[in-house]
Parts: C-alpha cells; structure tokens; sequence
C-alpha cells in the first residue's frame, strides 16, 4: 500500500468517479464502509476529513487517494482524470 503524505501533487475524483466511490463503499453483505472504517483499515495514516474530502471530488494529495481507493479496490484512474499528469514532463 502507498505511503500517505509522501508527493504534494493534488488530484480530485472525477463525477463519474465519485460515483464508483459511492458504489464501492457499499459492501456485498448489504453494509456500508464508513470513513471512518476507511480511515481505521489504513491505521489512521488518512484523516476522515481527507477521506470525506476525496468522496466530495475535492482535491487530496495523489498517495492519499491511491489507499482510500485501494481499500475500496479501485484503481485510481479509475476514479481520477490522470491524463494531466502524464502530459507533464
């Protein structure tokens, strides 16, 4: 799992990626995973508000995002736009 807090380049979910957030938390035996689940399985190295923030489609720093998606067993690009970041040098 990615180390949180390492780069200082920013990214927000997509609309269409907030959804796959949403539809992620929900888990096949019918419960939710809350933020605050999210922020206990990934040893408290990501604040809920980060979390909350990331779920919103607010900006969060990209190893930040890579855990809360990899908790959720997402891929990032799936939930993020990286296309700006592979056009910088």
């Amino acid at each position: 799992m990615a180390q949180a807090h390492k780069s200082r380049k920013s990214i927000a979910a997509t609309p269409a990626g907030k959804r796959k957030l949403r539809e992620a938390q929900n888990l096949s035996s019918g419960k939710r995973i809350t933020y605050e689940d999210i922020e206990e399985i990934l040893d408290f190295q990501v604040s809920r508000s980060t979390i909350e923030r990331f779920f919103r489609g607010k900006a969060v720093d990209i190893d930040n995002a890579t855990c809360i998606t990899q908790i959720l067993g997402l891929k990032l690009e799936d939930v993020v736009d990286l296309s700006p970041m592979r056009k910088r040098p």
